[in-house]
């Protein structure tokens, strides 16, 4: 139980270093970049490669989370934490793009160009789009369970249907290609068992009504044997 809370503990600092470098690290560059484009020069590409260093850093606590996964259970808070990170790339980078086409005015430039509306408009509909999946899937996320196991797809479907069975509950187990969903709807349960590489699955697991929790809870520990 410790090493799971310890697990937690590291997961969530990754996602937040991912969060934080999305939201704020990346987006401030970029500003940066666009700035020094039209006022210093000499400094765009020196910011240009720092920003592809840092993006590409950002994959260490990617892969470093990923592997947590396979250690515990956790909330499935990563699409908030992206969504977080999206808003705060398209808020700064709109605002210094109209910040730099209102400076270029005095370097000679031509702000009003189409293609200065058009990357604008188009910050504005991915807002929207980031703001519209948020609020259908928010509330979905937040009593939503995830960890991956390696082990095949088939055999933890088979585990949870025993479990099921245990209790005389009846579960619905439809298999879709390289997905398997599980309903439990006596207890408002839904599981999502997804195959991947290297023999590996991801386990979703939906409570949506907490009076079945203790189920949640025991078909964890059924799955943790698998682990």
């Amino acid at each position: 139980m410790h090493e799971d809370g310890d697990a937690v503990s590291q997961l969530n600092r990754s996602q937040k270093i991912i969060e934080y470098g999305m939201a704020l690290v990346i987006p401030i560059l970029l500003a940066l970049m666009l700035y020094s484009y039209v006022l210093f020069e000499d400094m765009f590409t020196p910011l240009f490669f720092l920003t592809i260093v840092l993006a590409l850093l950002l994959m260490v606590p990617a892969f470093r989370a990923l592997r947590l996964h396979y250690r515990c259970w956790a909330r499935n808070t990563m699409p908030q934490r992206l969504v977080t990170g999206l808003i705060g790339i398209i808020y700064i980078s709109a605002a210094s793009v109209f910040g730099v086409s209102v400076l270029s005015v005095y370097r000679g430039l031509e702000p009003e160009q189409p293609l200065t509306f058009a990357v604008l408009a188009s910050f504005a509909l991915l807002l929207i789009a980031v703001m519209g999946y948020n609020a259908k899937f928010k509330d979905r996320n937040e009593r939503t369970d995830i960890r991956f196991f390696r082990q095949d797809m088939d055999k933890l479907a088979h585990e949870i249907k025993h479990t099921c069975e245990s209790h005389q509950l009846s579960c619905a187990v439809v298999p879709n290609g390289n997905s398997t969903a599980i309903n439990i709807p006596d207890k408002k349960v839904f599981i999502t068992i997804k195959k991947q590489a290297n023999s590996s699955s991801e386990v979703m697991m939906e409570c949506a009504d907490p009076i079945a929790a203790d189920l949640c809870s025991e078909i964890k520990r059924t799955l943790d044997q698998e682990a």
